[in-house]
């Protein structure tokens, strides 16, 4: 029988995420169990990066690339209405201009690689702001199973 099986004990954070492979179980439930392991992952990995990464200077550049403004009400940094394909190619090429690059490492540790693991960091943050999602959502692929069973009954 298989099975996935993911279990992280660091600190205060622990995740635990299982599931056995049944003969009947979908190639879809397999891959949403896999999505939300890495939702776990991918939102501490910066957690475990912030001592030695400025993201709050980080998300400065971020929200300047994007034009977010602070929503008081939500208490975030938001990117207001429909990103138009104008605005995306802007953030875009400001997010890969020389002059974003200088801004990074003028905040940066002085390191080899720092600089790679902050553009990541930034380069997440604006898709994030501009309503991106490039990792597929566990949520979502819930709600397509659901409807998928409901479909074929």
């Amino acid at each position: 029988m298989d099975e996935v099986v993911f279990s992280a004990q660091v600190g205060n954070w622990t995740c635990i995420k299982k599931q056995r492979i049944e003969s009947d179980t979908k190639k879809v439930e397999i891959a949403r169990i896999l999505a939300s392991i890495h939702d776990s992952m991918d939102r501490k990995i910066w957690d475990f990066l912030k001592e030695d990464f400025p993201l709050e200077e980080l998300d400065k550049i971020a929200n300047e690339i994007t034009g977010a403004t602070y929503n008081e009400k939500k208490k975030e940094w938001l990117v207001e209405g429909k990103v138009s394909e104008a605005q995306l190619a802007e953030a875009l090429a400001k997010l890969s201009s020389p002059a974003t690059s200088r801004r990074i490492n003028e905040v940066l540790p002085k390191t080899k690689n720092s600089p790679e693991i902050a553009k990541s960091y930034l380069s997440r943050k604006v898709l994030d702001l501009l309503g991106i999602r490039i990792e597929l959502d566990p949520s979502i692929v819930e709600k397509y199973i659901k409807e998928k069973s409901q479909t074929s009954s």
